[in-house]
């Protein structure tokens, strides 16, 4: 009994989800008559005016020196 009411159960579930999915497709939709068929968009023409251009980006502020990275005094010199 335990089985059948388990089985039961999983195919109602499944018929759920298979159901839902079947109806959220839009040409099923379309056959349910759930949705009326949809008709021609009325897009507006593009503007034809230019775009507005970003600033230019700034140039960015170099702060220190390669040499500072590599140099031997930073390198071997341990302060004491």
């Amino acid at each position: 009994m335990t089985n059948f009411f388990l089985g039961l159960m999983a195919g109602c579930i499944i018929a759920g989800v298979a159901t839902i999915t079947a109806a959220r497709h839009p040409t099923v939709q379309l056959r349910l008559g759930l949705v009326p068929p949809a008709q021609a968009a009325v897009a507006p023409p593009p503007r034809s005016e230019a775009t507005p251009q970003c600033p230019a980006p700034k140039t960015a502020l170099q702060v220190g020196k390669p040499e500072m990275l590599f140099s031997r005094s930073r390198l071997w010199s341990v302060a004491p």
